[in-house]
């Protein structure tokens, strides 16, 4: 069993961890019922973990004796990160937690020409899909917690994609290329990904994907929905890359 603790809060030189997390120390104590002397694995969500067990288990905190620290290894061998296009409703949290899940590496949600829903409280958002990509850390085995970005215009992101090795641009225009032929010998490393809306990105951002050297990419014959399109790609470069 897995638990995430912030980095300032694990003591390796005393061999202990404090929980003071709320919903984690309630996690442990009400949910899992888990007792003093039962063993369970830390994460500091950048890389570190530790074989630990329960000490104390108290009403505002948890105390966490560090057994042994586990050897080091990496999460994935590439760096992907996701500009998704912020679609209706819940889906981006499925795709924030199907994203953790394949190893993206940072996660910008962007507002387009066609962006549908009208966010108000841009912070409550955010913090709500930190939450989702910690939890989905937590069960998928990553050591490091992938980057929720705060959410940003189309050519903001565009801008900051060009440090990227390759940016892989999927869209319904008809100058774009299977993926596949896009991957065929891929060795870069650091990717990134742009997943649009419901309706593919307008003309206009089609046209400066193109000027900024984007690879325009094709994911077949049909046409998928927004958060089927983001889990369908990272799958294939997880698949090609590992």
């Amino acid at each position: 069993m897995r638990f995430y603790v912030p980095p300032e809060s694990i003591f390796p030189l005393k061999n202990l961890i404090q929980i003071k997390d709320k919903t984690e120390a309630h996690h442990i104590r009400d949910v899992m019922r888990l007792k003093k002397g039962d063993m369970i694995d830390i994460f500091d969500g950048n890389g570190r973990e530790y074989s630990c067990f329960i000490e104390e288990i108290g009403k505002g905190e948890v105390i966490i004796k560090i057994k042994e620290e586990l050897s080091s290894k990496l999460d994935m061998l590439f760096h992907i990160t996701l500009y998704q296009a912020i679609p209706k409703k819940a889906k981006m949290d499925f795709i924030i937690e199907k994203a953790v899940e394949l190893g993206v590496a940072r996660i910008v949600p962007i507002v387009t020409d066609r962006t549908v829903p009208e966010i108000k409280d841009f912070s409550k958002k955010i913090e709500r899909w930190k939450r989702i990509g910690m939890a989905s850390s937590k069960q998928c085995g990553r050591r490091i917690l992938p980057v929720i970005s705060d959410i940003t215009d189309f050519n903001s992101a565009l801008t900051g994609s060009k440090r990227k090795d390759i940016v892989i641009f999927a869209s319904l225009d008809k100058e774009s290329k299977p993926l596949k032929s896009i991957l065929r010998g891929l060795t870069q490393k650091n990717i990134a990904v742009f997943i649009g809306p419901e309706g593919d990105f307008s003309p206009r951002e089609i046209s400066m994907a193109k000027e900024n050297g984007c690879r325009m990419c094709s994911l077949g014959n049909l046409i998928l929905k927004s958060e089927t399109a983001a889990v369908y790609i990272l799958s294939c470069l997880s698949y090609e890359l590992q």
